[in-house]
């Protein structure tokens, strides 16, 4: 009897230990439940999980702010964009509404954009209409970067931090110095086009191979409770030699998000079929 006694000891006690080495999960024995102690959760796996609780709303609205400064021979010229962002994913949608400044002149501008196909339109000038490549960069869409960051990762083609401060993980990305590369460098590589269109309508010559990423770094905040996806900064510059002098392109984007959006984006009025 006692054999049979320590024996039920010793697989109990071996059940406890192999339940102590188990992830994610829970083990019933005869005393109650045995709750593992759970591994930190990767960067990776908190992006993901981010993503999956922002979708199981119908959407979320955003406040956005962008400022671009273009130094040339000590000579400053800068716009700023700050704009109200609706954002569902189930259809994919973005509508926008928005103001930018430049020179000191403020003109509206408006986004809306369902699936793939976009339209926008700026101060009084007709709609546009285009793909979301053609106007990606009229497209600010903060839940992106989820999407961006995450593809980063795969690749390790950026350097990560990440901490736990506040209620709030921060994760930040940063780039090195040099020819923009991986998919942050290239999609803020893109974002210098109109600048360079700018340029070049200037009669400046620009060699797009010379171009050089001078800094990077993106940074967002996630609830660590409810993994909302808080706000994003992200800032980068650019060096663009030229015959003459070296210019400077500067971007810096903010995103807070404002809160839950329950409502469907559709075309404007103007934009709607007419009724036969």
């Amino acid at each position: 009897m006692q054999v049979i006694r320590t024996g039920v000891l010793v697989l109990a006690l071996v059940m406890v230990l192999s339940a102590c080495t188990m992830s994610w999960q829970e083990v019933q024995t005869g005393w109650g439940k045995i709750t593992p102690t759970l591994r930190k959760p990767t960067l990776a796996e908190i992006l993901e999980l981010t993503r999956t609780t922002l979708k199981k709303e119908a959407g979320w609205t955003y406040k956005v702010k962008r400022q671009e400064k273009l130094t040339r021979n000590q000579q400053q010229t800068a716009s700023q964009y700050e704009a109200k962002i609706s954002v569902t994913s189930d259809p994919y949608a973005i509508r926008s509404q928005g103001t930018i400044t430049s020179k000191g002149k403020s003109e509206s501008e408006q986004l809306v954009m369902i699936g793939d196909k976009g339209y926008l339109k700026i101060g009084n000038a007709p709609w546009e209409t285009g793909t979301r490549a053609e106007l990606r960069t009229s497209v600010e869409d903060p839940t992106q970067a989820l999407i961006e960051l995450a593809a980063a990762v795969k690749q390790k083609s950026a350097t990560f931090r990440m901490a736990e401060t506040n209620g709030f993980f921060r994760v930040t990305a940063e780039l090195p110095p040099g020819r923009a590369a991986g998919i942050l460098g290239n999609n803020a590589r893109a974002e210098l086009e109109p600048s360079l269109a700018q340029l070049r309508g200037l009669g400046i010559r620009v060699n797009p191979a010379n171009i050089r990423l001078k800094s990077y770094k993106r940074e967002v905040h996630i609830d660590s409770k409810t993994h909302v996806l808080h706000a994003v900064l992200t800032q980068f510059s650019f060096e663009i030699p030229t015959p003459t002098g070296t210019v400077t392109y500067q971007q810096t984007q903010t995103a807070e998000v404002g809160g839950v959006f329950k409502e469907k984006i559709t075309l404007p009025v103007e934009l709607r079929p007419k009724a036969k």
